[in-house]
């Protein structure tokens, strides 16, 4: 892990391959394909292309879908272990916050997915991310299939080499004039891997190049507890669904602290707040909790 954390210090990003074991990506192919359909089940179509390739168009984010699914399976790899341990190390503290998590599919021939260079500052965090690497969010897509350039690999570049260029020419209303092709490096992949990167960090998405490919992904963004102009998808905001007591029922501890539960020995906690939470989420174990 420290290898990890090394590379994303130096370069503001790193792959870390067939991170999530096999079984448990296969386990959560069924809810997956609930929410999506799967390539081979779709007409097969040619790469799609326009004049002005590099362009950032609303057909390319019609596969994102908000977590949770209703399938724990599929959900919880969004807190999945592995998933903390990387992201506790990247973030260097165990006290880390969930604030996106959502499923992305993309289909060759459905748009063209080529982008121009850009961060994502404009749209994770209200002021811009420190060089020195502290209060610092981190974002993961989380492989759910194999990841390779002809269907459409995330290409990124080290921010040791964007370090000098202004953020604004970076924004996504700005982006386009920056062109660092012979830099970008491809964040190819098999299922189970995951791609980490900073909110300051260059890339862009590419296009999906082989015939009746899908390339599907949890897009996830993470920040240590108080970075609270970082953020995306309030949970909070989203308690009526039914699906989110269904899914923070099963939770552990330490799953549930990461979308934002009050730990256990939280002032928060007493006999009144136990039995009102108990209540609200009758399938949650709360015994850790007790005060």
């Amino acid at each position: 892990m420290q290898a990890a954390v090394d590379h994303f210090n130096e370069h503001g990003w790193v792959l870390v391959p067939s991170l999530i074991p096999a079984e448990d990506i296969a386990a959560a192919e069924p809810g997956l394909f609930r929410a999506y359909e799967r390539p081979e089940d779709r007409p097969v179509v040619a790469p799609s292309t326009t004049d002005d390739e590099r362009a950032f168009r609303p057909g390319q984010f019609t596969g994102l879908k908000e977590a949770p699914h209703g399938d724990p399976a599929l959900d919880n790899l969004c807190v999945h272990e592995r998933v903390l341990d990387l992201v506790e190390a990247l973030l260097g503290t165990n006290d880390i916050r969930l604030y996106q998590a959502e499923t992305f599919a993309k289909y060759t021939g459905a748009d063209c997915y080529e982008q121009p260079l850009h961060i994502d500052e404009t749209n994770h965090t209200l002021v811009p991310p420190r060089r020195d690497g502290r209060f610092r969010q981190v974002q993961l897509f989380v492989y759910l299939s194999d990841v390779t350039e002809e269907r459409g690999a995330t290409h990124i570049v080290s921010r040791s080499l964007t370090a000098e260029i202004p953020h604004d020419k970076l924004f996504f209303q700005n982006s386009g004039s920056i062109v660092m092709d012979e830099h970008e490096v491809a964040a190819e992949g098999p299922a189970g891997s995951v791609l980490a990167y900073s909110a300051d960090t260059v890339h862009r998405g590419t296009n999906m190049t082989e015939l009746g490919a899908g390339r599907f992904f949890f897009n996830l963004g993470y920040r240590a507890a108080g970075v609270d102009w970082a953020g995306a998808l309030p949970w909070p905001r989203r308690g009526v669904d039914p699906r989110i007591p269904a899914w923070i029922s099963q939770l552990n501890t330490r799953q549930l602290g990461a979308v934002g539960f009050p730990k256990p020995g939280h002032p928060y906690w007493d006999a009144e707040t136990l039995a009102a939470t108990a209540a609200r989420y009758p399938d949650l174990d709360l015994t850790e909790f007790q005060c």
